[in-house]
């Protein structure tokens, strides 16, 4: 009973002991986080919401102060309402905001006290300012909004509202300036544009429809970026003969016409449902796209647009030769799409790099779709299709096709070697393997199946894991 009790104590005795080196281990690593400088620790604190910021007080008297000097601040009003708000501006003691970012998301909110909030980050010289109003029907930009010296960065999302600029104007700093839903004219953006003699970039996501978006007396913008769907509306004009990059996502008539400077481009086409109906329209939006870009030296286009490019190979359009060098590719492993990959490639005869995308990311026709438009033209798909591309599975087929390792393998391989058959100068291919069709499981097993392929070539190729 003795040497029981013995050994009972003894182990006892070694389960503090660890206790208290686990203990003492921890209190060093705090403290070692917390004897960093300010600098570092106001450098974490900057990625998080500042509400989570200032929870850090609680952590050690070391934590108390340290939000209140930070230079990014995020505030949204799904935790604090404005009294809340208010208080943490109160508290806050840095003399300068670098970033201030503040999302309204709740109707509930007077317009002077917005005001406040939007001042305050002002007179602070903010450099980076984004603002969101997601559920804030009221709500008018200051006047004193309008003028500032120090804004290198804006961001404004409005929930489909009117932004009419007020008639001084003055972002003499502003470099990038990103609007996303708001309701803007076009003589409104240009008078913008023209008061920003240093903006290099612009993005306009979902604000309505333009008649003509002219850009050219913008000598410093360099980037431009443009979404939006809305069909049936009418037909935007583009004229920016200085800018050297453009993201062009629309569902709509879009006449580039001045990007005599573009040397980089990525084309996207929205589709939602059924439109086969619209294949004509689209074609011709595609074709004029691809002729006003094609001295780009890197063009991406995504799967719609490949799909368009399938039935202008197929019918014969004439097409320009492109004088890209890196060519990249969204797609799916579907039929609809290789015909399209195939013609550009045979057109770029300069290409040096191609990369290509597999993922579910973008809309794109089903392929029922696209046979039911080449029946309608009295074309004979057994020809083209299943001829030519019968290695690739339909959209219906995709799934159940890449089920296996192996198969998925021949059909990579399949995909591979018609890429490599229709170019002569290419030197690098990059695939990028991901989507809901792809099991990445297997990807370990399908990059030691990679030198089989290169062995016959001079392109390198290369096979990469993507999450998307």
């Amino acid at each position: 009973m003795a040497d029981w009790l013995g050994r009972r104590r003894q182990r006892q005795r070694r389960k503090k002991t660890r206790h208290r080196k686990t203990k003492r281990a921890k209190d060093v690593r705090g403290d070692f986080i917390s004897s960093m400088p300010d600098e570092i620790l106001h450098h974490i604190l900057s990625f998080i919401v500042t509400i989570s910021a200032i929870r850090t007080s609680a952590l050690s008297r070391r934590w108390r102060h340290l939000w209140r000097e930070l230079t990014s601040l995020y505030i949204h009003d799904f935790g604090p309402q404005a009294r809340g708000i208010n208080q943490i501006l109160t508290h806050y003691t840095a003399p300068k905001i670098m970033c201030f970012h503040l999302g309204i998301y709740n109707d509930n909110h007077s317009t002077a006290q917005i005001n406040s909030w939007i001042e305050f980050a002002m007179s602070r010289r903010v450099q980076d300012l984004s603002l969101t109003f997601f559920n804030h029907r009221k709500y008018t930009f200051p006047d004193f909004f309008n003028l500032s010296s120090s804004i290198e960065q804006l961001s404004v999302k409005l929930r489909d509202r009117h932004m009419i600029p007020g008639a001084t104007v003055s972002w003499e700093s502003l470099r990038n300036l990103s609007l996303r839903r708001c309701r803007i004219r076009d003589e409104s953006i240009v008078k913008i544009i023209s008061r920003c003699p240093k903006l290099e970039f612009l993005a306009l996501y979902y604000c309505g429809v333009f008649n003509c978006l002219d850009l050219s007396k913008s000598l410093s913008l360099t980037r431009l970026e443009m979404k939006h769907h809305r069909w049936g509306s009418r037909p935007t004009k583009i004229i920016a003969p200085n800018i050297h990059y453009l993201r062009l996502e629309t569902s709509d008539t879009c006449n580039l016409v001045d990007v005599s400077s573009l040397t980089e481009a990525y084309l996207d086409i929205g589709i939602d449902g059924n439109f086969s109906f619209r294949v004509d329209f689209l074609l011709t939006m595609v074709l004029k796209m691809i002729a006003k870009v094609q001295n780009v030296e890197r063009l991406t286009v995504s799967k719609t647009v490949l799909q368009i490019l399938s039935v202008a190979e197929i019918r014969r359009f004439p097409f320009r030769v492109l004088r890209d060098q890196t060519l990249i590719v969204k797609i799916k492993f579907v039929r609809s799409v290789i015909p399209g990959i195939a013609w550009l490639l045979q057109n770029s005869p300069g290409l040096k790099k191609l990369i290509v995308h597999t993922t579910d990311k973008g809309s794109m026709m089903d392929d029922e779709y696209v046979d039911s438009y080449l029946d309608s033209q009295g074309l004979k798909l057994d020809k083209y299709w299943r001829l030519k591309y019968g290695a690739f599975p339909t959209s219906c087929e995709t799934h159940s096709m890449l089920r296996s390792k192996d198969s998925t393998w021949k059909l990579l391989a399949s995909f591979i070697e018609c890429l490599l058959r229709n170019t002569k100068t290419l030197e690098a291919l990059v695939v990028w393997l991901g989507g809901s069709d792809f099991n990445a499981k297997w990807f370990k097993g399908l990059l030691r199946m990679v030198p089989t392929l290169s062995d016959n070539t001079n392109v390198s190729i290369m096979l990469k894991l993507s999450n998307c």
